[in-house]
């Protein structure tokens, strides 16, 4: 049943479908109840031998609508959110023709990009709902998670407020799946700004080439100059490059307390970490034969980053 359906059509709808024999007697109970239909949008299971009155009750209250589900994945990006909800035959669809501005407006969170705005959930909803409705419910969800991480947050945080908090645990995010190891990523995060050092996260340089990225970073990538590549940006970028976790969001509340500045991927999802530019190289050295391909490009990094900080501050980062 279509939002906004009138009553004549819906009885119309039920008795073709042989859900109801008499659609006189319908529309007398109908009348009877006197408060109007009221019924709620959406599809319905009726068991077989369902009164007419215990039909017209489920119509009006909503009990034996069919639900579906539509899943927000930590890691996304806003494009993705969209994406999902465009492809879902189920909901009807408000916000294509919506700028970001408009919709985080109509969300009820304005003046902010919707970025890392939404909270990764499984959401259910009935037939016909409006894509916008889900929308509102996951950004309360994310705001609700946000307020309860930053009041929760360790007092000695360089964050200004919960948006930066935000951004930090996107990064935490896409650097890594292992929950063990985002406080420790998050205290590299620390530790890196604390010491006013260039963070040098690779998916910040992705997400700020956009649509030109293929799967690769070269030099010319870490080298040029956006809002969000932070191999020659100090400090976080702007906005959150994904949507994090709660886990992520509670590691950059809490991050653990460590000396590491550097880290290097395994390539079994898991990172070295280390203190000193010497031990971070010597782990390098060691796995570069485990993934020749990777460290090829790693050391092409690694030597970029020395002369991106010669002169400034003897310390670089990979992963």
């Amino acid at each position: 049943m279509p939002p906004g359906a009138a009553a004549h059509s819906v009885v119309d709808d039920l008795y073709f479908k042989n859900i109801i024999s008499n659609r006189f007697l319908f529309n007398l109970l109908i009348k009877i109840r006197r408060h109007g239909p009221n019924f709620k949008a959406g599809d319905y299971v009726f068991r077989a031998g369902t009164t007419l009155s215990t039909l017209l009750t489920q119509l009006q209250t909503g009990s034996g609508l069919v639900y579906h589900t539509l899943i927000i994945v930590p890691g996304w990006t806003m494009r993705q959110v969209r994406a999902a909800l465009m492809d879902n035959p189920y909901l009807t669809h408000t916000i294509d023709k919506m700028s970001d501005a408009l919709l985080m407006a109509s969300v009820g969170v304005p003046g902010v990009s919707p970025e890392g705005r939404f909270f990764p959930d499984t959401y259910y909803f009935s037939t016909h709902a409006p894509d916008i409705s889900l929308l509102k419910r996951s950004a309360k969800a994310m705001q609700d998670k946000m307020n309860f991480a930053w009041k929760g947050r360790l007092t000695d945080l360089p964050f200004k407020n919960e948006t930066e908090l935000l951004i930090a645990a996107s990064l935490i995010e896409k650097e890594t799946g292992l929950d063990v190891e985002r406080p420790i990523i998050a205290g590299v995060i620390l530790n890196r700004l604390k010491a006013n050092i260039l963070l040098q996260f690779d998916p910040t340089v992705i997400y700020g080439m956009g649509n030109q990225y293929t799967g690769t970073i070269h030099k010319a990538d870490l080298l040029r100059k956006t809002p969000y590549n932070t191999y020659t940006m100090k400090g976080l970028p702007p906005t959150p490059i994904a949507i994090p976790s709660m886990e992520s969001l509670m590691a950059a509340a809490h991050p653990a307390q460590h000396a590491y500045l550097y880290f290097v991927a395994r390539g079994d999802a898991s990172h070295q970490f280390s203190e000193t530019l010497a031990e971070h190289n010597k782990a390098v050295g060691r796995l570069r034969n485990l993934m020749p391909a990777f460290f090829n490009y790693t050391m092409i990094r690694s030597r970029l980053s020395a002369v991106l900080f010669l002169g400034s501050y003897q310390v670089n980062k990979n992963k």
